[in-house]
């Protein structure tokens, strides 16, 4: 990586004068350190109710939706024979459901947390991804409208989408955003330079600048952030040696270097929401047996667990969501040319973290030879006829599903989102 390129993506990262760096160094929000003067009510900000996303993004249109729990349970749907995907009692929130062997890597307590989401996008195009995620309004789409929304409350470096080594397109204005791979990432945190191997040193350099401004303004708010804030110099040691080992894990920019990156941008505080691509089978028109369609939804099963581990880790899994989405399903009852074509009737999300009850929502119903997805009532997320969110307003319900999650206001939810309705079984 060029000089030149490391310094820019150091300063989109960490911020002006690394004040990024700087707030994970000392525990103290950003915002009080940008602007001491307003220190007790910049530090009252952080709801406890805003979490950071994680979100995976699909233009490939994978067969995730043929193996998760409410896809199982009729011998009509074809699953790969690989014995990882054979039908087993998935326990979610209290409830079994049969589903591939696979989920059983996200062991209980995050099980308990997920969601799996039936819906239609009745999409079969491949670039069709950024109209699924539009909103109303001025922005484009809920990626954007969840960052600009989140970013003041959680006090993050930057308050648009950060894309971590994929292609999906996002746009803010006319702007198409950009991507970092997330070997450049870690070359830019661990390259010559950079202030991490020295983050120690970078908290006292901090501290001793705000304790300055506190005994010169005589504001006591100050003082009560820094009493309640400040991390120790041992925690902030160990804090950096943990940062940089696991950005010297990262091997490359596919997946299982992705999920490492976005848990480091998180726990920096980076982006609010951190865009990743987990392939789950992909485009797998002629994948004869479905042997890649199990070989890589069982390694993205796996590297939801990293993620979720690395979170934890840093002890942000109260803090954190993760969702994935898809531009369409694939079909379930019959084989593509050898393996599945695209299918607009029946797609599967997930939905993770603290603030979802783990579950089904919705199902499937015969539909044009193969399965479609169902209606869905919003307040017991079960499958219904008459379910108040219908088909084709399935896909703004999941996201709005998911901005309730996240913390986002009911009223600029319901603006953003006017067709959606949140389905509050899968809230807690």
């Amino acid at each position: 990586m060029s000089h030149t390129r490391r310094d820019v993506l150091r300063g989109g990262l960490l911020g002006a004068g690394w004040v990024g760096l700087r707030a994970v160094a000392t525990g103290l929000p950003i915002g009080v350190l940008l602007d001491p003067a307003r220190a007790e009510a910049l530090a009252a900000m952080r709801s406890t109710k805003a979490r950071f996303l994680v979100l995976s993004l699909s233009t490939c249109g994978d067969p995730l939706n043929a193996n998760v729990p409410g896809s199982y349970g009729t011998t009509d749907i074809v699953h790969p024979s690989d014995p990882r995907f054979a039908a087993t009692a998935i326990q979610l929130a209290g409830r079994r459901h049969p589903g591939a062997r696979s989920w059983q890597q996200l062991g209980q307590r995050l099980l308990d947390r997920t969601v799996f989401f039936h819906h239609a996008t009745l999409k079969t195009s491949h670039p069709s991804l950024p109209e699924l995620l539009r909103v109303s309004g001025e922005l484009e789409s809920a990626p954007v409208l969840f960052a600009k929304e989140l970013g003041p409350t959680l006090q993050t470096v930057s308050a648009e989408p950060l894309l971590i080594g994929v292609d999906e397109v996002v746009t803010v204005g006319n702007r198409r955003l950009g991507s970092v791979r997330p070997t450049e990432l870690r070359d830019a945190l661990l390259g010559p330079g950079s202030p991490l191997p020295q983050l120690t040193s970078l908290r006292e350099q901090t501290l001793q600048r705000v304790t300055y401004l506190q005994k010169r303004t005589g504001n006591p708010a100050i003082g009560k952030v820094l009493d309640a804030h400040t991390l120790s110099a041992k925690q902030t040691q160990v804090l950096g040696d943990k940062l940089m080992a696991d950005l010297g894990a990262i091997r490359s920019d596919q997946a299982d270097g992705q999920v490492i990156a976005a848990a480091v941008a998180a726990r920096l505080g980076m982006s609010p929401v951190l865009a990743i691509h987990i392939p789950f089978g992909g485009d797998n028109h002629f994948d004869s047996g479905l042997v890649k369609e199990a070989e890589e939804t069982h390694s993205g099963i796996g590297h939801i667990a990293t993620l979720w581990n690395k979170l934890s880790s840093y002890g942000m899994a109260d803090r954190v969501c993760f969702a994935h989405f898809s531009v369409f399903g694939r079909t379930l009852r019959r084989y593509g040319m050898q393996g599945r074509d695209h299918w607009p009737l029946h797609n599967a999300a997930i939905l993770q973290g603290a603030p979802f009850r783990g579950g089904v929502v919705g199902g499937l119903i015969a539909q044009e030879g193969d399965f479609g997805a169902a209606a869905i009532d919003s307040k017991t997320g079960q499958a219904h006829q008459a379910g108040d969110i219908g088909v084709a307003s399935g896909q703004k319900s999941l996201l709005r599903t998911l901005g309730e999650g996240l913390g986002i206001d009911s009223q600029v939810l319901t603006t953003q989102l006017p067709d959606g309705k949140a389905v509050r079984s899968a809230l807690i």
